[in-house]
Parts: C-alpha cells; sequence; structure tokens
C-alpha cells in the first residue's frame, strides 16, 4: 500500500466513480461531485489514506481521519473501496488489516467504519 498524497486526486476520483457507481451500490456520482468529496476527506484535520496498486494500476483505497477522543486518538474510516474487476481477490480485507496494524502502531485506540 502507498500513503494517499494530493496529486494522486485524479486517480483516486476514476476508481471512485467507476466502483460506486456500479451495482450493488448504483449512485450517480460525477467525476467532479467525487472529486470534490475525496478533496474535502483529504483536507480534514488528521487525514490518512491508503491506495493499492496491482501491476502499477489503482485498485484499490481507503480514507479518514482522526478524531481526538478522551480515551486517545480514534479514526473514522470514510471511503473504502476496491475496483470491480478485483473484487473477491481479497485486496480490501488485506487493505484494511494492514491499515488497521498501522494505525494501531500509531496508538489509535478505536476504529469506526459506517457501511450501508
Amino acid at each position: 500500500m502507498k500513503k494517499i498524497l494530493p496529486e494522486m486526486l485524479d486517480e483516486l476520483t476514476d476508481l471512485f466513480v467507476e466502483t460506486f457507481n456500479a451495482p450493488p451500490w448504483n449512485d450517480l456520482w460525477s467525476h467532479e461531485s467525487a472529486r470534490d468529496r475525496l478533496r474535502d476527506i483529504m483536507r480534514m484535520p488528521n487525514f490518512c489514506g491508503a491506495a493499492e496498486y496491482h501491476e502499477g494500476r489503482l485498485v484499490g483505497l481507503l480514507m479518514g481521519h482522526g478524531e481526538q477522543s478522551y480515551d486517545g486518538m480514534h479514526f473514522q474510516i470514510l471511503e473504502l473501496c476496491v475496483a470491480n474487476d478485483m473484487k473477491g481477490h481479497g485486496i480490501g480485507g488485506r487493505m484494511l488489516n494492514e491499515f488497521l496494524d498501522y494505525l494501531d502502531r500509531k496508538g489509535v485506540t478505536s476504529v469506526y467504519l459506517l457501511t450501508m
């Protein structure tokens, strides 16, 4: 996995639109609205994100932000997706496990992922 950097925004946006406009979500993201969403997340305090590549192609993203709580830093995962043609290969689970290990090493006390 690679750390998400601002210069990756267009590539991340393409994956996001491709993934969430397809079944089972069937969302109606435009490139512009998805880019705004991801850029807003990347601008949040304590932003952290990871991108997964396979043979030089972006195939997964995970991003969110940390929030201070009374018992330490909590992290909310706001977006997690895997390219449609790469689903079922364990990429999402591997990304999530590696990211959770990273957050644990950083001292994050709780991680939240809300899904629909």
